[in-house]
Formats: structure tokens, C-alpha cells, sequence
């Protein structure tokens, strides 16, 4: 009766599934039969970003939170999972790496289909028809995700407005990241004209602040920085935190001649910063910069920023408070 009574529970949880719901009775019971409860205590993992993907997950009792790592490391919640509902749909039929992470929110019991250990095309080889309707109403959730995430993005733009500001924006500085840049930056070239030049920047001796002063006075000389640079390009340039204590502007419409000039005003005018309300000193830093320009140096978007990068540290090798362009 015990064995019964499990798998009559097995059955009430797996009708909820969009993914089962036209299985009958003797076809949802294969799927019960090769299903396996699986409890997690509060604060545990169900997968990690980078982790392989296990099937479908449906939570018999508890919650769970699904996260994305940010660039600047931190994790960002993007949805979460309670009683009676299911995820991991998507991955069902791939082995592939998981795109977030998974824990439980609370004390968890979920069932977990196919069991760890059972292969999922074994269990199709057996039952083809079943496999038939699982992948019919697999196309169905698919079709309907893409249908409301296209909603989601017309109704709540401002919800997607933040989302991106919390994927593309350096919580520090303000300005956009490295995400961004790597990301975003190589769709958008196409918009940005026929020439669109970068620039990447570095403070020659930035390290010394934050060894005499501390990592606070050196947070508040980044700001500075970044707002020093923000505060002499047009509205139509993008500024990026690129890592550490390194900046890149895009000049979208502008030829190498144009940026070479600004990457002079540039050197200037962040050699002549007053760090003296921070540091207490009479402190200034020279600063090196690597410029390039689509398509004359690369057509390829990311190696224009790995171009600019390598520039830039060659100029910093040659002694610094110079631009490197070739």
C-alpha cells in the first residue's frame, strides 16, 4: 500500500507538468516509475552555473530560486519556483552546461525526472510514443515562453530597463561594465557608422592609492576618474568600466585622426586630477592609453578590444603618460 500511495503522489504532482499533461494513465505512471524524490535542505545547490543539465524538476514541497552570476561576481535572482511548480524543461533533452544556478529557499523535497542515473533516451527507446508527446508539448512550452517573454518586453519596459542595468552596470562607477563590452558592444557596431574607434585607459600608478590610502580612498578615486571621462564625450559615446582600475570609451562615427585627438585630451586632462581631497596629499597619476579603430585596425569587434587592450599596455611598458596606436 506504501508503494502505491508513492506513486499515486508521483501521479499528482506529474499532472501539474504543461509537459505531461497529455500523457494517460499508463504513460504518466512510465514517467512516475523512472522519477525519484530528492530532498534539499535550506541554502542547498540543485545545479550550478557551468554544471551539466539533470532534467526536469518538480518541487513536491519547498522553494527554489534560480540565479545568474553578474560580471561584477555577484549573483542576481531571475526567477523563482514554488509547491507543485516544475523547471528544467528547457534542458530536458540536452546535456548542456546550465546558463544559472539553482538553490532551495527553504527546507525542499522535489522529484526529479529522469532519476539520477536513468537515461532519458533509454527511457524514449521503450516508449516512443511517449517520447512523441513529450516533445510535441515541449514545442508548445517553448512556443509559449518565447510568446510571453515577448509580452514581458512590451508591457513592462521598465522592468527590462533595470534587468539590463543590473547585467551591464558597474554598481561602483555607474558606468556601463565589461558585460557590456563583450556583449553588447559587437551587436551594436553595425549601428554605430562606417568607422567607430575605442579607446582603453589605465592609470600608470592608480595602485599607489590604494596601498598609501586604502581601497576607499581608492573607490573614490575610480569615481573620479570615471567621471572625468564621462563628463568630456558626447552623449552618443558609451564609457565602460572595463576591469579594475581600466576604462574604455567608444567612439561610434569617429575616425582614428578624431580619436587620436581626444585620446591626447584625454592623457591631459586625467594627468592634471586633483586626488588631494582623497588622499590628503598632492597626489596625481599619468595614465596609458591603446586606441584602435573598425575596420582600419579590425573588423572584429572583439579583437578591436583585445587590439586596444594589448595597445594600452604597451604604452604603459613604454613609461607610461603616452598613447599607443599602432
Amino acid at each position: 500500500m506504501a508503494k502505491d500511495a508513492g506513486l499515486s503522489a508521483k501521479l499528482d504532482l506529474l499532472r501539474r507538468v504543461s509537459l505531461f499533461s497529455t500523457l494517460e494513465k499508463q504513460e504518466l505512471e512510465v514517467v512516475a516509475q523512472n522519477s525519484e524524490y530528492r530532498a534539499y535542505q535550506k541554502g542547498d545547490a540543485v545545479f550550478h552555473e557551468g554544471s551539466r543539465g539533470a532534467g526536469l524538476y518538480v518541487i513536491s514541497r519547498g522553494e527554489v530560486m534560480i540565479t545568474k552570476k553578474r560580471a561584477d561576481g555577484d549573483s542576481m535572482d531571475i526567477a523563482q519556483f514554488i509547491q507543485g511548480e516544475s523547471f528544467g524543461e528547457m534542458d530536458l533533452l540536452e546535456n548542456r552546461e546550465m546558463t544559472a544556478s539553482a538553490r532551495v529557499e527553504a527546507d525542499t523535497v522535489l522529484l526529479i525526472f529522469p532519476s539520477p542515473g536513468t537515461r532519458l533516451q533509454d527511457i524514449f527507446n521503450r516508449h516512443p510514443d511517449i517520447s512523441a508527446r513529450i516533445l510535441h508539448e515541449l514545442m508548445a512550452v517553448i512556443a509559449g515562453r518565447i510568446r510571453g517573454t515577448n509580452r514581458l518586453i512590451s508591457e513592462k519596459s521598465q522592468w527590462v530597463r533595470d534587468l539590463k542595468r543590473q547585467l551591464y552596470y558597474d554598481k561602483l562607477t555607474g558606468l556601463y561594465n565589461r558585460t557590456f563590452l563583450e556583449e553588447e558592444f559587437p551587436k551594436l557596431l553595425a549601428d554605430y557608422g562606417p568607422q567607430t574607434s575605442v579607446l582603453m585607459i589605465k592609470p600608470d600608478n592608480f595602485k599607489a592609492i590604494n596601498d598609501l590610502c586604502g581601497h576607499d580612498a581608492g573607490d573614490r578615486a575610480l569615481r573620479l576618474i570615471a567621471f572625468s571621462i564621462k563628463s568630456q564625450v558626447r552623449h552618443t559615446d558609451v564609457v565602460v568600466r572595463y576591469r579594475g582600475d581600466e576604462f574604455a570609451v567608444i567612439f561610434p562615427e569617429t575616425g582614428f585622426e578624431k580619436a587620436m585627438v581626444y585620446a591626447e585630451h584625454a592623457r591631459s586632462l586625467l594627468s592634471k586630477l586633483d586626488y588631494a581631497h582623497i588622499t590628503g596629499t598632492g597626489f596625481t597619476t599619468t595614465v596609458s592609453i591603446g586606441l584602435g579603430t573598425y575596420p582600419q585596425h579590425s573588423g572584429d569587434p572583439k579583437e578591436l578590444i583585445a587590439l586596444c587592450f594589448r595597445r594600452m599596455f604597451s604604452a604603459r611598458e613604454g613609461g607610461g603618460d603616452r598613447i599607443a596606436a599602432v
